[in-house]
């Protein structure tokens, strides 16, 4: 009987070491396959990137190159015209367009970022953004003591940019504010926080939740670019929060 119950025991413990085994190796698999999408997953982002900034220069070129000389052949050709006044309309309307364009481009395709430029380019975009020269709104870059870009690279730095550059723009078209903020905070050892503030009109707590649970396509007119946010901060390795009320202006954080 002593026999035959040390026999079930030692069924029972083999049984139980194989599937133990089993399982080990079904999580190990797991794991390299979750590894391997997680893998693919960056290098469709980090190639999606690239991809829109190559895009981006192609479309800057296509208008430097070819609208804004179209542009400025109409302006001289309006100088021959016998009607003054009219000349005077066409011209004044396209040196208007003109500077538009002019800041599409510089929209599209900015100097290259690097470390020691990143905070006045940023400064310069805002001012652009927000025409702060005629238009009285207040922008501001602040960069606190001890922020070290050293560690980026400069494809990193362009993505910081396009980040702040995206969250600019839809302050510009959707807030309704007077003054915004970009600040960049020191979190200690290789970490690094950007705060972007508005006193604008706010946002819905309901749509804030969507925003940050990134419910993108729940979004009508506004995915497009809030993904590109959440998108390259992931890449970077950064997570993106909202924080807002109706009325309140709107507050965003990407730490890393």
């Amino acid at each position: 009987m002593r026999q035959q119950f040390f026999s079930y025991y030692m069924w029972f413990i083999a049984t139980l070491l194989i599937a133990m085994t089993v399982l080990i190796l079904l999580n190990i698999r797991e794991s390299k396959r979750k590894d391997k999408i997680i893998a693919n997953s960056e290098m469709f982002l980090r190639h999606s990137m690239l991809v829109q900034e190559s895009e981006r220069k192609r479309i800057s070129l296509d208008l430097h190159d070819s609208v804004l000389q179209g542009m400025r052949c109409v302006s001289r050709l309006a100088e021959n015209l016998s009607d003054k006044k009219a000349a005077r309309e066409i011209i004044d309307t396209q040196t208007e367009n003109i500077e538009s364009i002019r800041k599409l481009c510089y929209n599209l395709t900015p100097p290259a970022i690097n470390k020691g430029n990143l905070i006045p380019s940023l400064t310069f975009l805002g001012q652009k953004i927000f025409d702060t020269a005629n238009s009285g709104f207040q922008f501001r870059v602040v960069c606190e003591q001890g922020v070290d870009f050293d560690r980026w690279e400069e494809d990193a730095l362009l993505n910081l940019y396009r980040i702040v550059q995206e969250v600019l723009q839809n302050i510009q078209k959707h807030a309704e504010a007077e003054e915004a903020t970009v600040f960049f905070k020191d979190c200690g050892p290789d970490s690094l926080k950007i705060i972007i503030t508005d006193d604008g009109r706010g946002m819905d707590p309901e749509l804030v939740a969507r925003i940050n649970d990134s419910s993108f396509e729940q979004l009508e007119g506004l995915h497009f670019g809030l993904r590109n946010i959440f998108e390259r901060a992931k890449l970077l390795g950064g997570k993106v929060t909202y924080f807002s009320e109706d009325g309140c202006g709107t507050r965003l954080t990407v730490e890393f």
